[in-house]
């Protein structure tokens, strides 16, 4: 027995070493693996007989072959893929082979003269990708790739910035074909991108922008990547040209021409667009100072404005408020020399004029005292932006990378505006601001093994901000001139230490931080010309040294995130006036800990808790008065104290789209102790703002809910979303006690949109706002909206598609508005044209009207609306 069992091992051996060993990978034709794939072993690519069988799974196979074969042939085959195939002729025993197979989707089935074509389904799911098909989520209103986006099964998209959120995540970046071509201002790409140039939206979870990181850094990044049409040229591109009037003969314009150049080295893409109808296709918001993602990552390495341009706030969308003079410029190129160096940049120039109508006409009750306030403006704003990014990455080795990254950026806006304040006074002001803006990264990464990596990143930034304010009456002798100049210089230094342990993973931060930040400001009036008090002259300095830890560990359906942060704050500021100086030095421990747990591969629960401890000075630094309108000054009491956060939540969300049903529900808490906290003077004339530092305790409370699902019953998506929050505040009135106020507040939002196979489908959303605050002098108020937006869409055939929209709003059962538009789009046979026209505000609403109630006031803000356009379109694709 011992004989036989020890010849049946050695039987084994020997066949071990002379069988041959096949693998390789197996992708689609999108460069994606396949999760599973049947891979057959024959003696030729026409035998019947199955040799020997195996199963690839997550895009790789690997057989060891038990028989020997004089020449053999390994056969591909997958759903809704055409099999593949590839013959070994003469295979020698004992030897690996290696090869990669790509599969091609199969859409098309050729018989004899008859063409049989497979319906594309709305999206496949392929790992930690998602693959929207655009083709399915058009309706004919869609004109650049934004308007599919909104339409996508997970997808939101902020009106305000174009910012974009997957499945509840800041959409890192978007792509095109593969390539991050607009350096994160990706608005660029979804704003101008024309929709027919584009074949899929494809949804990346657990997205790394460092290759050399891939597989070190935490999960949860996401990203989209817009696939090309096959048959996109080496220049392609769209022009469309809108042409029209407005109510008062006026011409209403709106073109725009966008180009793509695509070769094996050089990928670009450019537009330039003009209009007057309230569009904004730049990544930057003149309109309502709304800031996107990508500019609040240079937030900590920018001066905040201490006076700000006036803005359009209000319920109603900027196209129908704005009066506009806008032109905008913007290329992109990604240039590769070679395997090792890509160069890249983007140019912006943006300039416009903006104007405002709008009078304010506020009841004020401030301890048991009445008086009225009001400001009828009309305002031009003229920004001016140039902006240059260049980025270059190169390759030291396989295992090793370096990117510099440099932007110039130099804004001017010009503010001038006529006022006529308590109907008795005019005033002429005119608001300057320059800003030269200079940053630069250099960031090195080192793969020292499949386990572990290394990166070190600099910024090096200066940002120079000067701001001038005139105003001058007309009926007195007042007049007054504020300057203010601001300086920041930032430099940081970190080193990271990347790796990963069995299900572990880590990440060590060590660096060290400067900031000086000066600050001059002169106030000169009529009264002093020469005489002036109200002069603010500042050295602020703050440097941190910080050591940051943190671990991600995966046990299968438990993913724990912790992060430890250390941090050595100093802070100086000097106050060259008074000839005083305030210093301080805090240990900072900033733990935070959160637990993802999924039920399945769709649905997950999670809680999450953590402590902050932040510096607030930075936006508080300057004593004496400076004026910021012709009615209202600023001041601060300089206080280095800082503010501690507690922050607990908890969530659950389901994103299963087979089932196309979507929700999340979430709870969040925050804590806070210590603020700056406004002490406000107000009279008929005149507002006078002081900020203190105390420490007092504040809250928040958000609960949020989101349901959506595709009721096949109905042939409709039905969404419904609710936000209720409570927080709490504290002011100082007219040398009042601190006042305590708690604001309770709701949105909520239905939404339904039919997708039905005849002629007509509908889309309605209802939105109802209410807000309700109370202080503790028992006084309270209350402040309700509702809107109600109704599309009927009409398409009779493959040529034809038409619109109507009618907008209803609600404002404090006091004020209401309808708004009716309407879009006849044509498309003829030769698509690369197409013709439309639009007409908006076809009932010519002339005036906006919001009431707004707080704790000491009740406010009339009267705004005008873009009066009735007819416009006609070409649109030409090339």
């Amino acid at each position: 027995m011992r004989i036989t069992g020890t010849l049946l091992v050695f039987v084994i051996f020997t066949i071990s070493l002379k069988a041959q060993i096949l693998k390789g990978k197996i992708t689609s034709s999108d460069q994606i693996d396949l999760i599973t794939a049947s891979v057959i072993i024959k003696d030729s690519a026409n035998a019947r007989g199955i040799k020997e069988f195996t199963v690839a799974r997550n895009g790789a196979y690997e057989i060891k072959l038990t028989k020997a074969y004089k020449n053999l042939y390994i056969e591909v085959t997958a759903n809704n893929y055409a099999k593949v195939g590839h013959t070994i002729l003469n295979p020698q025993q004992g030897t690996t082979y290696t090869h990669d197979f790509t599969l091609n989707h199969e859409t098309t089935i050729l018989l004899k003269d008859v063409k049989i074509f497979a319906k594309k389904k709305a999206y496949t799911e392929v790992k930690d990708t998602v693959n929207f098909n655009v083709a399915s989520y058009k309706d004919g209103s869609d004109r650049k790739i934004q308007d599919i986006i909104r339409k996508l099964p997970g997808m939101e998209v902020n009106d305000n910035t174009g910012e974009i959120k997957y499945k509840g995540k800041a959409v890192e970046t978007v792509q095109l074909d593969g390539d991050d071509l607009f350096s994160g201002n990706y608005t660029i790409g979804t704003k101008n991108i024309n929709v027919d140039m584009i074949d899929k939206v494809q949804a990346l979870e657990n997205f790394s922008s460092n290759k050399l990181l891939k597989g070190l850094e935490g999960d949860g990044k996401v990203a989209l990547n817009l696939k090309l049409k096959k048959n996109i040229r080496d220049i392609s591109g769209s022009l469309n040209s809108s042409l029209g009037t407005f109510k008062e003969m006026k011409t209403a314009i709106d073109t725009d021409i966008n180009f793509l150049t695509l070769s094996s080295k050089i990928k670009s893409f450019g537009t330039i667009s003009f209009n007057n109808v309230a569009v904004n296709y730049s990544p930057f918001d003149y309109f309502g100072n709304f800031r996107t993602q990508n500019e609040n990552i240079n937030t900590a390495f920018k001066n905040s404005k201490i006076i700000s341009e006036f803005s359009y706030i209000n319920m109603l969308d900027n196209k129908r408020t704005i009066l506009n003079n806008s032109i905008f410029a913007n290329y992109n190129i990604s240039l590769k020399t070679g395997l090792n160096t890509t160069y890249k940049s983007n140019f912006y120039f943006v300039k416009d004029l903006i104007n405002s109508l709008s009078l304010n006409e506020t009841n004020n009750l401030i301890n048991n005292q009445k008086f009225t306030t009001s400001d009828k403006i009309n305002a031009d704003k003229k920004p001016i932006l140039f902006r240059m990014d260049f980025d270059v990455k190169h390759s030291i080795s396989n295992t090793s990378t370096i990117d510099y990254y440099f932007i110039i950026n130099n804004e001017k806006i010009n503010t001038s505006s006529s006022l006529f304040q308590n109907e008795k006074d005019f005033f002429n002001t005119e608001l300057q601001t320059e800003n030269l803006f200079l940053k630069s990264k250099v960031q090195f990464t080192k793969r020292i093994s499949d386990k572990k990596a290394i990166q070190i990143t600099s910024h090096q930034t200066f940002d120079n901000l000067y701001q001038n304010f005139k105003t001058q009456s007309q009926t007195s002798d007042v007049s007054a001139i504020q300057g203010i100049q601001k300086r920041k210089a930032f430099f940081d230094l970190q080193a990271s230490y990347l790796g990963k342990i069995k299900r572990a993973k880590y990440n060590s931060i060590l660096g060290t931080e400067l900031i000086s930040n000066p600050l001059y400001s002169d106030l000169k009036t009529e009264e002093n010309p020469l005489e002036n008090p109200n002069i603010n002259d500042i050295d602020f300095i703050k440097t941190k040294v910080f050591f940051n830890n943190k671990l991600d560990y995966d046990w299968g359906n438990i993913l724990i995130i912790s992060n430890f942060n250390n941090t050595i704050l100093h802070q100086a500021i000097k106050n060259k006036v008074s000839n005083t100086e305030i210093k301080s030095t805090a240990i900072l421990i900033e733990p935070d800990i959160s637990l993802s747990y999924k039920f399945s591969r769709v649905s997950s629960f999670n809680v999450s808790l953590s402590s902050k401890v932040n510096p607030l000075i930075d936006n508080y630094n300057y004593s004496n008065d400076i004026l910021v309108s012709n009615r209202t000054t600023i001041k601060n009491n300089l206080d280095l104290q800082l503010q501690r956060t507690a922050y607990y939540a908890i969530g659950y969300n389901l994103y299963d789209l087979s089932k196309q049903f979507l929700m999340n529900v979430s709870i969040n808490y925050s804590e806070n102790k210590g603020n700056f906290f406004s002490n406000l003077n107000i009279d008929q004339n005149n507002s006078q703002i002081a900020f203190l530092f105390l420490e007092e305790k504040f809250s928040t409370v958000d609960l949020n809910f989101k349901i959506e699902k595709y009721l096949p019953f109905l042939q409709s998506t039905i969404r419904f979303r609710t936000q209720y929050n409570i927080y709490d505040y504290k002011n100082l009135i007219n040398n009042s006690e601190l006042r305590n106020n708690i604001s309770k507040s709701s949105r909520n939002e239905l939404f339904l949109k039919s997708a039905f196979d005849g002629q007509l489908n509908f889309q309605n959303i209802l939105q109802f706002n209410l807000t309700k605050n109370k202080t503790n002098a028992n006084a309270s108020f209350e402040n309700q909206d509702l809107n109600n937006a109704f599309k009927l869409f009409y398409t009779p055939n493959k040529k034809w598609f038409s619109s109507l929209t009618y907008d209803f709003y609600k404002i404090n059962k006091k004020a209401n508005y309808s708004f009716l538009d309407l879009l006849v789009k044509y498309i003829p046979k030769n698509k690369q044209f197409s013709y439309s026209f639009n007409a908006k505000n076809i009932l010519n609403n002339e005036r906006f009207i919001e009431i707004r109630t707080s704790d000491y006031y009740t406010s009339n803000y009267t705004t005008n609306i873009v009066p009735r356009s007819l416009i006609i379109t070409c649109n030409y694709s090339f």
